[in-house]
């Protein structure tokens, strides 16, 4: 089902599911080795105190359309930033799942019209060049989501 014409942005599909693994060297191991999905890059989010460590989630090295990514979530070491408490209280798993967005202003505004708390009330510079914002989990039954704005 597609948006209504009047939403002022369009939700594009899932990004990546953001994983918190316990091992991160194992983690890498199994996606990148075992499983030989191709590598898209690291990159330290000081703001969050995250290293994020990105795969495709297909053997096609990016080449199927707008392919779901993998992203593996490791605590800055010496910190105490979201992924470091995350793992603390509830262990590994999925931590959150990011959906595309092709305006993430336009879709932080119209959430918060719509009653929806958000973590950003403005979009902050997130991993890999995207523009990114978070749904606070009480508005979505308990789940983190990311909206994700490719840039």
């Amino acid at each position: 089902m597609e948006n209504p014409p009047s939403t002022p942005f369009r939700a594009l599909g899932i990004n990546h599911l953001g994983l918190a693994p316990k091992d991160v060297a194992k983690a890498r191991w199994f996606f990148g080795t075992v499983l030989k999905l191709p590598f898209f890059g690291e990159e330290l989010v000081r703001s969050q105190h995250t290293n994020t460590i990105m795969y495709c989630s297909t053997s096609s090295g990016g080449r199927a359309p707008d392919p779901a990514r993998l992203e593996i979530l490791e605590g800055e070491p010496g910190t105490q930033g979201p992924i470091t408490k995350y793992l603390e209280k509830k262990g590994s798993g999925i931590h959150h799942v990011a959906i595309t967005v092709d305006n993430v202003a336009a879709a932080i505004a119209h959430c918060t019209a719509e009653g929806v708390r958000m973590i950003d009330a403005e979009p902050r510079p997130g991993a890999h060049q995207t523009s990114i914002a978070f749904v606070h989990p009480e508005s979505t039954g308990g789940l983190l989501v990311e909206l994700v704005q490719e840039k």
